[in-house]
């Protein structure tokens, strides 16, 4: 994979442009971009990636090579993330008994089983 194509995978894939800065990607000059952003550039006979974060540029990685850094770019941008964990049933069950105590108070009723909330109620 070569930077053109990169760009192409991330516009199809649905990636933001202002979330990278790709030397010689292809994108409307007016596309915001923010302070923060990922990018990829060729630095002292290497491709590098990095983050540009309050101006200041870091690299993460070094690539002898386009195709590897392109890759790795389009990875990051491109990660759901973890998947979620679900809960234990420990958990479930203190959710749920939270769940229950928030429902007894909306509909509470009186003695006589009244809603104690209504009122339209008629007094008995």
């Amino acid at each position: 994979m070569d930077r053109r194509q990169l760009c192409e995978a991330l516009d199809a894939a649905g990636v933001p442009a202002g979330l990278y800065e790709i030397a010689g990607c292809p994108g409307s000059p007016d596309v915001p971009r923010p302070q923060d952003r990922l990018f990829l550039e060729r630095q002292a006979g290497a491709w590098v990636v990095g983050v540009r974060q309050r101006g200041a540029r870091t690299v993460w990685e070094r690539f002898p090579d386009e195709d590897q850094a392109c890759r790795r770019l389009y990875a990051e941008l491109t990660d759901a993330g973890p998947r979620p964990v679900p809960p234990s049933p420990e958990e479930t069950r203190r959710l749920l008994r939270a769940d229950d105590s928030a429902g007894d108070s909306a509909g509470a009723q009186d003695d006589r089983g009244h809603d104690s909330e209504d009122p339209g109620r008629k007094p008995d």
